[in-house]
């Protein structure tokens, strides 16, 4: 995927209990920017790097918006808006094994009845898996990991993916780290406890989750190699 907006460098100068950071721009400024998401923001510690774009729209009262980050001396994509993009090109250019069997996607329409679903994959031959995709930006001990937090998103989906397997279908969470240079994604129980309680029973009653890392520059993010999922 190619990213083609203009970045400004910046450095963090503060963190607020919201998805608003303060930074500093190259001329010496400090103006606020937006994170995509808290666990973003989270890990945006006093004196990080960061590349911010600026918006156009003049009515917007926080022009910045960051979209990478330099953590611990790896480039992160922060901006979650690509993810159905990623996975459409990933799909197409077979890098996820764990799909492999299936031919074609679908994006979910309204019609469908499934608001907290992605995509369909299937076959040609009646074989179907619904697909969730997320991003992790949860990070310890130079380990992605997971869940940090559970929305009511996430648990409109859990159930429809309940139907859907009931219904005799496959259900996946494509997980995508953006970032590179990742050994394994680590299921853990101490982050969000009851987050951790919920996944774990979709995983027990057949629901699949599929980790992949993420080529990363400025000018480009691809879905790359397989993460090992540890529980």
């Amino acid at each position: 995927m190619q990213y083609r907006h203009q970045l400004f460098p910046a450095v963090v100068v503060k963190r607020y209990n919201s998805m608003i950071t303060d930074i500093r721009l190259a001329d010496d400024s400090v103006v606020p920017a937006f994170c995509s998401r808290k666990e973003i923001n989270s890990v945006c510690t006093e004196g990080m790097e960061v590349w911010v774009k600026r918006s156009t729209n003049k009515n917007r009262i926080v022009k910045y918006k960051i979209e990478y980050i330099n953590k611990d001396g790896n480039l992160v994509f922060t901006s979650p808006r690509y993810e159905e993009r990623l996975f459409k090109e990933a799909f197409d250019r077979k890098r996820i094994a764990e799909f492999s069997a299936f031919s074609e996607y679908r994006r979910i329409e309204p019609d469908d009845h499934l608001p907290h679903i992605h995509f369909e994959l299937s076959d040609g031959q009646g074989r179907k898996c619904f697909v969730y995709i997320t991003t992790l930006y949860g990070w310890q001990g130079g380990r992605a990991v997971f869940p940090i937090d559970i929305n009511f998103f996430e648990i409109g989906m859990f159930e429809e993916m309940r139907k859907l397997r009931a219904a005799g279908f496959e259900t996946a969470v494509f997980m995508i780290v953006p970032r590179g240079n990742c050994p394994e994604a680590r299921f853990t129980w101490t982050a969000a406890p009851v987050a951790a309680a919920k996944f774990f029973e979709e995983a027990k009653n057949g629901l699949q989750f599929v980790c992949y890392g993420c080529n990363v520059d400025k000018t480009n993010v691809s879905v790359s190699e397989k993460i090992e999922i540890t529980y």
